[in-house]
């Protein structure tokens, strides 16, 4: 393992999981947000998005928990959240330990990365939502 901090005893067990899933998420969120920006007409909207999409996928991840102690059908709905594979990631990474299949975990937030780049590839394409 290779010690990530100097001061304090925490080691970076897999790398590769690290980078990766830090890229992946900051993508993804970004366009997330750029997709919402699109999309909103009003400050209200771009708001809901933030209420009502980011932050029940954000709860929904296993930041706080591990998400086997989740009922049914929140376990369910975790285990296709990109937002699980994101935390479960970089958790990996820091400490070897995850709730789901990292590599899985990997394939998933990179095939989301791709599908949110080409919705938001198509939207300035067409001109969607954009003044001149």
């Amino acid at each position: 393992s290779l010690a990530m901090v100097p001061i304090v005893d925490l080691d970076l067990i897999h790398p590769f999981y690290l980078v990766h899933s830090v890229l992946a998420a900051s993508v993804m969120l970004s366009l997330l947000g750029l997709l919402g920006g699109l999309w909103a007409e009003k400050f209200d909207q771009m708001a809901a998005v933030t209420n009502y999409v980011i932050t029940p996928l954000s709860f929904l991840s296993g930041t706080f928990y591990s998400i086997h102690a989740l009922p049914e059908p929140f376990h369910l709905l975790a285990l296709v959240n990109p937002f699980f594979y994101m935390i479960d990631g970089i958790r990996y990474a820091m400490t070897g330990h995850a709730d789901g299949m990292p590599a899985l975990g990997a394939v998933i937030l990179t095939v989301t990365v791709v599908l949110l780049w080409y919705l938001a590839y198509l939207a300035f394409r067409r001109g969607w939502r954009l003044k001149a």
